[in-house]
């Protein structure tokens, strides 16, 4: 980082700031150079820092002419008056009107018009995450209401104004530019540095996958793949239970087959180091949206930091980094029959190379590192900032 000087940045959320992984990590990133004030709903998970805490909206639930209000607003497209009568952007402005930072680094999409009316120097920097005009594209009232005004903001807010954005995964960046002409940096969802050696290959070879049981990404492939494989393996599911429908279904199609456990979900501090303790990671998630075609989760990260092996569907992001670092492979495409035959060839052998690889890897792959983007960017904004005025 070449800035002489630290500057004055405001790390904005309008969700929880405890529950955001990508603000805290801009957080812990951005303060090793700069002033960092961080605003957000809620408390903040750095005390020695100032903190700007918003009202939790769920808090005070709003009444039946109030969401009707707010629906007819994104239905009839009136999204300027959609942002002026939103009571958490009307507090958080209020709350932030009387500072001015030198840049804002708004964790979200939600987050930029707030952003964008904040007194700073050299302007907003944008995290757009996944690809939010389609990210509940699966559900035909968030199409009609809510992708319109998303579609809104990243035309009027986010294209003409911000003077940097980074999202999760190339592919997502390329559909920014191609559709806004938004032109972004990858910052993806890497885990954090473990400090951790891969462990021997177990008999059986231990499959594991974490994560929602969300019926869109077929997770029942996984169970078919495991009850049809020849090889001598067992899997176990950390699953979160916030789909306890489809979490029946999915015991119900395992069969109470011994080789398929469901586990309780373990809390994020605890996940890899629980991780560790298997041998290859099952990250197929079927294509059925965009952003799971283009998606690069935190559990493929988790499980290069537990050491493991990688097994994928042919997502391109995930492949692409399967490849390049030699720690797993892909499936031919996201069927039973290919995770089949994926589980078919695996060894002791084979296995054991990929925890190797994801061993030689995982520093240069570690949230730590990859974080380093936030700086850069700030650095070249201000740097550019400062060119054009000489």
């Amino acid at each position: 980082m070449n800035t002489s000087a630290p500057l004055r940045v405001l790390v904005l959320a309008v969700t929880p700031f405890m529950t955001e992984p990508r603000g805290i990590k801009q957080v812990m990133e951005l303060r090793k150079h700069h002033d960092v004030t961080t605003a957000g709903i809620g408390p903040s998970p750095f005390p020695d820092l100032p903190h700007i805490e918003f009202s939790n909206p769920s808090e005070s639930s709003p009444g039946l002419v109030s969401k009707l209000a707010t629906a007819a607003r994104h239905l009839f497209r009136m999204h300027r008056s959609a942002l002026r009568h939103n009571p958490l952007l009307a507090e958080a402005h209020a709350k932030l009107a009387g500072g001015e930072w030198d840049i804002v680094v708004s964790n979200d999409l939600l987050g930029v018009p707030l952003a964008n009316r904040v007194k700073s120097r050299y302007g907003v920097v944008a995290d757009l995450h996944e690809y939010a005009p389609r990210q509940g594209e699966n559900r035909m009232m968030w199409r009609l209401l809510i992708a319109p005004y998303f579609d809104w903001i990243l035309r009027k807010e986010v294209a003409p104004k911000v003077v940097a954005a980074t999202s999760v995964g190339q592919g997502i960046l390329d559909e920014y530019e191609r559709v806004y002409g938004i032109r972004g940096d990858l910052a993806v969802n890497a885990t954090p540095w473990h400090d951790l050696e891969p462990l021997p290959v177990a008999s059986p070879i231990r499959l594991v996958h974490s994560g929602l049981p969300a019926p869109a990404r077929k997770l029942e492939v996984m169970i078919d793949a495991v009850l049809a494989t020849h090889t001598n393996v067992t899997l176990d599911l950390y699953l979160m239970q916030n789909n306890k429908a489809y979490l029946e279904e999915l015991k119900q199609r395992a069969g109470g087959d011994p080789r398929i456990t469901f586990r309780d979900p373990v809390t994020y501090t605890e996940l890899v180091t629980t991780l560790h303790g298997y041998d290859v990671g099952l990250s197929l998630i079927a294509p059925t949206t965009f952003n799971l075609e283009w998606c690069l989760p935190n559990k493929f990260f988790d499980f290069v930091q537990a050491r493991l092996g990688v097994i994928t569907g042919p997502s391109p992001e995930m492949v692409r980094y399967v490849n390049e670092y030699g720690f797993g492979e892909a499936t031919d495409d996201f069927t039973a029959e290919s995770l089949t035959a994926a589980l078919d060839g695996l060894t002791p052998e084979k296995v054991s190379l990929w925890k190797q690889h994801s061993h030689l890897h995982a520093n240069e792959l570690s949230g730590e590192r990859q974080a380093v983007v936030w700086s850069e960017v700030v650095e070249r904004v201000v740097s550019g900032a400062e060119k054009r005025t000489d």
